[in-house]
């Protein structure tokens, strides 16, 4: 909500209305050609001061770019309209007063009634200025302009008569520069027209001398002795109607082979074949590997994707980031999202004593389907609210798992994960005929049937301090020695709610620890490597910690569902050896219990601190199909 009021009151500033009707303004003297007046300034100020409000009472839960680019938009369009109606008013030409009746004015005298009423109404309908005719703002459905073929001719055709006029230009630079480049020319021209001549000559006298040749006739070669023989030759001149062929070589056709031609002795020659092939690729997003520590805009319901790993910045996490950059693609549809079963606000209910019960869960179990947007990605989806007309996928439930999540209500806030999928409808977007070249990022927002966010509640909280467990003063959770306690306190800047961070869930802390290492103070830098492990840690316990009066604390939630500390369980020395004693940190020698609440004066904590809940975070599953060059296409009966 206070987000939501800064983004109110930075909308509603004069500072912000003056830059929106300056950058309108602007737009319209750009495309107009003119230059407004005041009176035209003083309507424009009153059309960006009514979309102002218009704007933030249908989208205000929307960010300040968003609505800023609204307000623009409408503004512009609202003020072109009104400019249109100004132009379209035509003043009526003044006539002057003829002092002499004209022969035309005379003859009016004489006419009847109905043809001076119609001479009257003829003029008057002359005099009037035809409205121009209201814009159609429908798209267009038919392809009756020019194809792409037609365009790239015409852009060519113009690139090249831009080339030719830039040629002459130069060409009569270059002789207004040497008087003599113009005789050169000519005598050039000359000397190739000569010689184009004389070759043209040359050709036809070898063409005729070709011509006059006798060609030689080619003499019938006798037929060989061996081949008569082994019967292996083709029927005879006589056989075949020659009279003056010789008796002794004729061979009856009976005894004579016939050679018989094969397919492979026929070559023919294929052009080459491109042809492509699909590739399925599975694109697995989950949202806890964006940069939480340093960005607390995004949360598990709204981040962003980037598959172009060159431009992350630095970061304990630079960016949710995919390293295979995908090329040519063909279709992309999303498969299924996996859900954390949360209570997404904390409902105050009462008990028959007064008190305050809240149990009472609102997950995403309770609304009939859940939309995903991704604006780089175009949808098919069509709803009678605009919300559904800008979504990409509507999801609904498929079925949720979760691990024994006890009884005490402490231990049935994590309930596991629930699969939501576009139970039959295609959500997919295809790229056809061409594909998509690359994809560079994907902006994902899950939003609820009314259009907001489905959770505007963080999962990462800032920790203030860590503490001991025997510092706690609450049983069972202060049990252990200042040196090896069994429990430790984390500490939390603000309250969170008992949904936020519950019993069971795994925790990650990051950039826990101090500017320096104290000299000879090893137990410091040993837990704040534990404490920033990867593997992370398991909630033992949220409750209430209060700095000044430790007996205030509490092992369960303030009466509305907050807390503001997180207990964790230590580590153990070696349990494989029968082992019950907890892990002291800095050896023999550490007390890890005062080396937390008294640091050597010489260290400070680094900033920022921060902590995530690995347990609520969100998965996307993605299909996308990718279009390669099939190898096997190239090859041809021709050279198998």
């Amino acid at each position: 909500m206070q987000r939501s009021g800064q983004v109110k009151a930075t909308l509603f500033s004069q500072k912000n209305r003056d830059t929106l009707r300056q950058i309108v303004a602007q737009d319209v003297e750009r495309r107009q050609g003119i230059q407004l007046t005041d009176k035209q300034q003083d309507r424009l100020e009153r059309t960006v001061d009514h979309y102002v409000e218009e704007v933030y009472a249908a989208q205000g839960n929307q960010p300040l770019p968003l609505l800023n680019k609204e307000v623009i938009k409408a503004s512009a369009q609202d003020f072109s309209k009104y400019l249109q109606r100004q132009n379209s008013v035509a003043v009526a030409p003044v006539t002057a007063v003829q002092t002499v009746m004209t022969t035309s004015q005379a003859a009016t005298i004489f006419q009847d009634t109905s043809q001076r009423y119609e001479t009257i109404q003829t003029e008057r309908n002359e005099g009037k200025t035809v409205p121009p005719p209201m814009p159609d703002f429908r798209i267009a459905l038919d392809d009756d302009g020019p194809s792409p073929a037609d365009l790239y001719e015409t852009a060519k055709k113009a690139r090249e008569a831009e080339a030719i006029r830039l040629a002459s230009l130069s060409k009569d630079a270059m002789e207004r520069m040497d008087p003599g480049l113009q005789a050169r020319m000519i005598a050039d021209d000359s000397f190739r027209q000569g010689q184009t001549q004389q070759n043209r000559a040359t050709d036809l006298v070898l063409t005729e001398r070709r011509s006059a040749r006798p060609e030689a006739v080619p003499l019938t070669a006798p037929p060989d002795g061996r081949e008569l023989a082994l019967l292996a030759i083709n029927p005879g001149p006589r056989v075949q109607g020659d009279a003056n062929a010789s008796s002794v070589t004729t061979i009856p056709p009976f005894i004579s082979p016939q050679k018989s031609n094969l397919p492979q002795d026929y070559l023919i020659r294929q052009n080459n074949v491109v042809e492509y092939k699909e590739i399925e690729n599975n694109l697995f997003v989950c949202s806890a590997d964006r940069d939480w520590l340093k960005n607390i805009a995004d949360n598990r319901y709204s981040f962003s994707v980037n598959f172009d790993p060159g431009n992350n910045g630095q970061g304990l996490f630079p960016q949710v980031s995919v390293q295979q950059k995908f090329k040519n693609i063909s279709r992309i549809e999303l498969v299924k999202a996996i859900l954390p079963i949360e209570g997404l606000q904390t409902l105050i209910q009462k008990n028959t004593d007064l008190s305050n019960n809240t149990d009472f869960q609102v997950n995403v179990l309770s609304y009939p389907y859940v939309t995903v947007r991704i604006p780089e990605l175009e949808n098919n989806n069509y709803g009678s609210d605009n919300f559904i007309d800008r979504s990409f996928g509507v999801l609904q439930y498929d079925a949720n798992w979760y691990s024994d999540p006890g009884t005490s209500p402490s231990q049935t806030d994590s309930r596991g994960y629930t699969a939501l999928i576009p139970k039959f409808l295609k959500c997919q977007k295809i790229y056809s005929p061409a594909p998509l070249s690359t994809l560079q990022r994907l902006t994902i927002d899950f939003l609820q049937p009314s259009g907001s966010q489905l959770s505007l509640t963080a999962d990462t909280v800032d920790i203030s301090n860590v503490r001991d467990g025997s510092t706690f003063a609450r049983v069972p959770y202060n049990r252990g020695t200042s040196q090896a306690p069994e429990f430790f306190v984390i500490n939390t800047n603000t309250y969170f709610s008992r949904f936020q961070m519950a019993v069971g869930d795994r925790i990650r802390v990051a950039n826990f620890g101090y500017s320096k290492d104290a000299s000879g103070n090893g137990a410091l830098q040993e837990f704040s490597t534990w404490l920033n492990r990867a593997d992370g840690h398991v909630i033992a316990a949220i409750g209430c910690y209060a700095s000044t009066d430790i007996s205030m604390n509490s092992i369960l939630p303030n009466t509305v569902g907050y807390a503001n500390c997180i207990l964790i369980q230590n580590q153990y020395t070696d349990p494989t050896t029968g082992s019950t004693a907890p892990y002291q940190f800095g050896g023999s020698s550490g007390n890890i219990g005062t080396s937390l609440v008294t640091p050597p004066s010489s260290v400070t904590l680094n900033t920022p601190r921060r902590l995530i809940n690995l347990s609520r975070q969100t998965q996307l599953v993605f299909r996308v199909v990718t279009r390669e060059m099939d190898p096997g296409a190239g090859l041809r009966p021709d050279n198998m």
